[in-house]
């Protein structure tokens, strides 16, 4: 398109990107040590040395991405995980993009993808349970007529799929899409193509293009 040209945006602030590495890294080292734990007797007891080593970190990255709602930029924040009335349309298109592996053409928004917004919220809400569970694990105890192993293993399986498919769905942004979104997270850039035929657009996560002023306002914020 000749009237479109790209800019690179920052974004996400370091300090989400920190809390983001460690909230990763330690559920990568928190499934492999649960998993070595349950299957390796020889290896059980290093492991679960490793274990909670890496809850530790876990329970830093999370606590400083709850602050981080609250007292973080403008992306960083609790609002920016809600899902907008006018994210609808792009919500369905990401569905579309996904069932089409890439075929369909990927919606456009400046911060996070709307689709994965409340599925942000249940993971952080998952990992405060696993935390919570996992600090009473040696006491054995009952909650709400519920087994805590039981509980901890049900929610390591489910944040081990949403992992999975999380790192699935960025890899074929990046692959079919145009938002950089792997390097975004490392370097805090995404790209953004603006269209400079049209006039002022907003920095709605729905439309198709970004404009130039839209960009600089949303810079540094």
């Amino acid at each position: 398109m000749a009237d479109e040209e790209f800019r690179r945006v920052l974004v996400w602030s370091g300090w989400l990107r920190f809390s983001h590495l460690c909230i990763g890294l330690s559920v990568i080292v928190l499934l492999l040590t649960g998993w070595l734990t349950a299957q390796s007797p020889l290896l059980a007891e290093e492991a679960m040395d490793i274990h909670y080593l890496a809850a530790s970190f876990l329970l830093f990255g999370l606590a400083l991405r709850i602050m981080l709602m609250v007292f973080g930029q403008t992306n960083d924040r609790l609002m920016s995980l809600i899902p907008r009335r006018s994210e609808l349309k792009a919500i369905g298109q990401t569905v579309l993009f996904y069932l089409s592996l890439g075929k369909r053409e990927l919606p456009r928004w400046y911060g996070h993808n709307p689709l994965w917004k409340l599925v942000y919220l249940l993971i952080f809400t998952g990992l405060a349970i696993q935390i919570l569970t996992g600090a009473l694990m040696r006491e054995q105890l009952l909650f709400y007529g519920l087994y805590l192993p039981s509980i901890h293993q049900f929610w390591a399986k489910t944040l081990l799929w949403i992992s999975g498919l999380h790192i699935l769905a960025v890899i074929l942004h990046d692959l079919k899409g145009r938002g950089s979104d792997i390097s975004g997270i490392i370097n805090g850039y995404r790209l953004f193509f603006v269209d400079r035929s049209q006039g002022a657009v907003t920095d709605d996560p729905s439309v198709q293009y970004v404009s130039m002023e839209g960009l600089k306002s949303n810079k540094g914020k």
